[in-house]
Order: structure tokens, then C-alpha cells, then sequence
């Protein structure tokens, strides 16, 4: 599915357009999403996740500047990840949430949902039956079915799953769903820049993806237990960037 993406000269335009703007932006940040495991050239083998990760992000689009803050929890091999996106004045901030397991080839997702703060009905979710086989999206009163593919993600933990590989991730096909659709994903190594965080330089690992439906850039941080510094979400010549503020983490 395309995402129509707003200028960010709309937010200066009737409260109309400003909230359509906004409502844009929160779709392409779930579209978005993660965790540690990499040398600082690039490990073939998976990593463990921490059991704990707090990170707090400023989410640049033009010249609009956002706050987000992501938090992981690893209790056994059940893991939950939530994501909040802060919005300006009178929006709901929006949050997005995953449940799953770990296994061998990293995460396992069960369910995911797309949140405005406050109203407890997802505006859309991402049910993964493993019983039947299924992909169950979209709005929980029109709900679609696809093929639960091999390997498929949810896009809040794309970065976990791509951390938890390593390099073994490239190369390899990756459907993911944000809720709305079902995007296939390939990621290759690119060349990465140190990045700072936490008010020092760390070396980091680039992982990309070029798709017809947007292009993803995964920057992990294997100082910081492969944890993401640096999230971008590409579409139609506009991007999101997440670049991580603070980081702290259990491993």
C-alpha cells in the first residue's frame, strides 16, 4: 500500500489540514520501529536481546520536530515492546505495541497494535495465527487475511529482529506488516557513520531495505548492545528520522 505522505509546510495551514498532516505522519512512524548483538564490522551470528531497554528519540520530518520513547521488556522468552509517538498540542499521542516470543531465529510476533493514547480500541492490529496458518490486519471490524509467510515481522520490531541477526539478515527476504498491508523486505549491509549518544561517539552497523512501498534504514549501536541509534523511514523523496537522545539498557 502507498503512504501519501504531507509536506511539513501543512502544519501551517487550517487546523483540517494540520490534523490530516499529523495523522500521516503518526501512520508512516508505525510504519516504522529495535536491538543488540553485532561487532562494531558486523557479526554473521545472532545475538541475545536485553532484558531490559529504555530509549528516548527526536523524530526529525522537515523542519517538525518530535519527541518518542521506546521501551522493551524481556520476561523468559516473552517480549513486549511499546513505542510512543509524542504529538503537538491537541493530538493523542500515538503508540504502538508488539507481543511475542523469542525462538531460535529471533522474534516470534503474536500480536501488534496501533494506539492513539487514551482510546483503548486499536485503530489497527496485526494478529499473527500460527495454528491456521494466517495474517489477520486492519481494523479489528474489517479485518483481512494473507499467508502468515515465513519470517514475517511486525514494523514496531523490525529492528529487534534485524539486531538479533546480524548480518545474517542480509539477503534474506523479510515480509513485514504495519497493520495496514504486508510489504517484502530485503536488507543489505550500507556504509555507516559513528553516531552520538548518550554524549559519546560509537561506531555503528547500517542495514537497509529499498522497497516499492518505502525504504528502511536500521543504524545499530553494538556498543550499546546493538541497540538502535538511528531508524529512517523513506518515502516518495520525504523521511522520519529517529536518532536516538538516551539509551539505557539491561542486558
Amino acid at each position: 500500500m502507498s503512504l501519501l505522505l504531507p509536506s511539513p509546510e501543512d502544519f501551517s495551514r487550517p487546523a483540517t489540514s494540520r490534523r490530516q498532516a499529523l495523522g500521516w505522519l503518526a501512520a508512516l512512524a508505525g510504519t516504522a520501529g529495535s536491538l543488540p548483538g553485532m561487532a562494531a564490522t558486523g557479526s554473521s551470528s545472532p545475538s541475545s536481546l536485553p532484558q531490559s531497554a529504555d530509549l528516548l528519540y527526536q523524530v526529525s520530518w522537515g523542519p517538525l520536530t518530535l519527541d518518542a520513547e521506546q521501551h522493551w521488556r524481556l520476561d523468559g522468552k516473552r517480549y513486549t515492546l511499546s513505542t510512543e509517538l509524542k504529538l503537538p498540542l491537541a493530538f493523542k499521542n500515538r503508540r504502538y505495541v508488539s507481543h511475542g516470543t523469542v525462538g531460535e531465529a529471533g522474534l516470534v510476533p503474536d500480536l501488534y497494535e496501533d494506539l492513539e493514547v487514551g482510546d483503548p480500541k486499536p485503530r489497527n492490529v496485526a494478529q499473527f495465527d500460527r495454528a491456521a496458518g494466517q495474517l489477520h490486519y486492519g481494523r479489528l471490524d474489517k479485518l483481512k487475511t494473507a499467508p502468515l509467510e515465513p519470517g514475517m515481522q511486525d514494523m514496531n520490531v523490525l529492528s529487534f529482529q534485524l539486531a538479533f541477526l546480524g548480518l545474517q539478515a542480509v539477503g534474506k527476504p523479510m515480509p513485514v506488516t504495519n497493520g495496514k498491508s504486508v510489504v517484502q523486505h530485503r536488507f543489505s549491509q550500507a556504509a555507516a557513520t559513528p553516531v552520538q549518544v548518550n554524549g559519546k561517539t560509537v561506531e555503528t552497523v547500517r542495514l537497509q531495505s529499498t522497497a516499492v512501498d518505502g525504504d528502511i534504514e536500521v543504524w545499530l549501536a553494538p556498543s550499546l548492545g546493538n541497540l538502535p541509534v538511528t531508524v529512517v523511514r523513506g518515502q516518495d523523496g520525504k523521511s522520519l528520522r529517529f536518532v536516538a537522545s538516551s539509551i539505557s539498557f539491561k542486558p
